[in-house]
């Protein structure tokens, strides 16, 4: 899977930020998922997901430290890019 292009403002942002955008290996056909991970020096820390589903972008954040369900959806996007600026501005936990 390839990542959807992101602007070269958001891009450079995440790059500032040590955050970094991966695809989810071996994924289902027709479903695309991409984590956003930060790199905090001593490893890299999920902060959250965007998978494609039904033509949208689903966000989902990292929003408590433990439990059973760690992430909530945090909102359905057309454009890819927007649904990775959700997934910024909702996590409160990294895992």
């Amino acid at each position: 899977m390839t990542i959807p292009e992101v602007s070269t403002a958001l891009r450079q942002s995440l790059e500032r930020h040590r955050f970094s955008l991966r695809p989810q290996p071996e994924g289902r056909p027709g479903e695309e998922t991409v984590h956003v991970v930060l790199d905090h020096g001593e490893g890299m820390f999920h902060v959250g997901r965007v998978e494609l589903y039904l033509g949208l972008w689903t966000a989902f954040a990292v929003v408590r430290g433990n439990g059973l369900f760690r992430s909530d959806e945090v909102g359905r996007h057309e454009p890819f890019e927007d649904a990775v600026l959700a997934v910024l501005m909702s996590f409160t936990h990294v895992e």
